[in-house]
């Protein structure tokens, strides 16, 4: 096998929204910051409505083209460095076969999850490589993820 493993991803799936999708996050969030200010709680509806505001800026955003590389040192995302001391673990995650993701689990209390979707290679090499150098230990993808991917964020 290589010593060096690369492919290129999407930052994100980009999702098709229909109109009634934008309508409702507008409406629910008028709703909640309507009633945040007849509870008295204006900071709260003022950051309701620049959230969505940021989100609805967001969803126009194309996703951009990732470059992943695995090699002997760690993983690296475009320009970041997960090196190989600051993972605890990985898992390989093939529930959705179209789509199969790899999970890493950090050592850091920040961003304790990375979530790197697998694209060009099969998943069992990409597996084998990492086994050289991280602990294999199944890793659920975190609920908050799997609630807001099908909410269509």
């Amino acid at each position: 096998m290589n010593e060096k493993i690369s492919w290129k991803t999407l930052e994100y799936k980009k999702k098709a929204r229909t109109v009634d999708w934008y309508w409702a996050v507008i409406i629910i969030a008028i709703s909640i910051s309507i009633i945040s200010v007849i509870l008295h709680n204006t900071l709260f509806a003022i950051l309701i409505l620049i959230s969505t505001i940021s989100l609805l800026i967001f969803s126009f955003k194309d996703p951009e083209i990732f470059e992943i590389s695995i090699d002997e040192r760690g993983i690296i995302v475009n320009k970041d460095m997960y090196p190989f001391s600051s993972l605890e673990s990985f898992w390989v995650d093939i529930t959705d076969e179209k789509e199969p993701k790899i999970l890493l689990k950090s050592k850091k209390v920040i961003m304790p999850f990375i979530i790197i979707p697998i694209e060009e290679y099969h998943h069992l090499d990409i597996r084998e490589f990492l086994l050289r150098y991280l602990e294999e230990k199944e890793i659920n993808e975190p609920i908050s993820h799997k609630i807001m991917d099908k909410l269509g964020f």
